[in-house]
């Protein structure tokens, strides 16, 4: 664990932040190239990116927020306080946005909204690889105790630690990178193939919803459970927590739209 991963002089350099910035260039970069095959302007797909990251780190925030109001009620302006520490977000929150705001600009620009979409998409699946690796050096996102020889001990101090103590927890970071790094070689390996407009966009949330409910059964998770489907023997929780109802929710609505596409894709065939 390096929360702090360099200083400049006094000034400490956060590892999520480094790590957040390299996926957001990196994915850009991406992005770009890949729409720009598809016929649209680099530059403009600059300007999208933009947009989406910061809508990613507003989305996480809200969410979090919306989720944790307990910590926020004796003191409300800590809602906007983000520089505080990188513990106050959740990617499930940023996701949605940034897609509703992607979305929006894509229709203000008037441009073909699934073709775009399956050109960019992909740079998400590398943000996820490399952001969930600055969450595993930061400390947060941790998972639970386990005997596996995957499990990891975090450092006194850290918030791993003021949960679990020494004890070895799930290195759930690692295993969202892995994933993420996962998505993004289907997706492109999709993408080889003929396949109707938006494919390959659906297919990145249907893997998303998918994996992320699997890695929530491995996470700490600081809130009661919904009660939803009773006791489950394999998590050991009456219920299952809200990322996992999201986490359904985006795999149903990738699912339906996909139906959706290729249906309306074989009929103007």
């Amino acid at each position: 664990m390096h929360p702090v991963i360099f200083r400049i002089g006094t000034l400490p350099i956060n590892s999520y932040g480094v790590m957040l910035a390299i996926s957001f260039i990196l994915g850009v970069k991406l992005a770009m190239v890949r729409a720009g095959r598809a016929g649209f302007s680099p530059s403009s797909i600059a300007d999208l990116g933009l947009i989406v990251m910061v809508s990613a780190i507003a989305g996480s925030r809200a969410f979090y927020v919306l989720t944790h109001l307990e910590e926020f009620s004796s003191n409300w302006l800590e809602v906007v306080a983000i520089w505080k520490g990188m513990y106050g977000l959740s990617m499930l929150g940023g996701v949605v946005l940034a897609m509703v705001a992607g979305f929006a600009f894509v229709a203000y620009k008037r441009w073909n909204a699934w073709k775009l979409a399956d050109a960019v998409i992909p740079a998400f699946a590398l943000g996820i690889f490399i952001t969930r690796i600055g969450c595993f050096l930061n400390g947060c996102c941790f998972g639970t105790p386990t005997c596996s020889p995957l499990g990891v001990s975090f450092p006194e101090g850290s918030l791993p630690w003021s949960v679990y103590g020494s004890a070895a927890i799930h290195p759930a970071q690692l295993y969202s990178s892995l994933t993420g790094l996962y998505m993004l070689l289907v997706l492109l390996l999709a993408d080889r193939r003929g396949h109707f407009r938006g494919f390959v966009f659906v297919l990145f949330f249907a893997l998303y919803g998918a994996t992320r409910f699997g890695i929530e059964l491995f996470r700490h998770f600081d809130q009661s459970p919904t009660p939803l489907f009773g006791h489950s023997p394999l998590t050991g929780l009456d219920g299952i927590t809200n990322n996992q109802v999201i986490s359904l929710v985006i795999l149903l609505a990738a699912m339906s739209i996909g139906v959706f596409l290729y249906l309306r894709s074989s009929r103007d065939s």
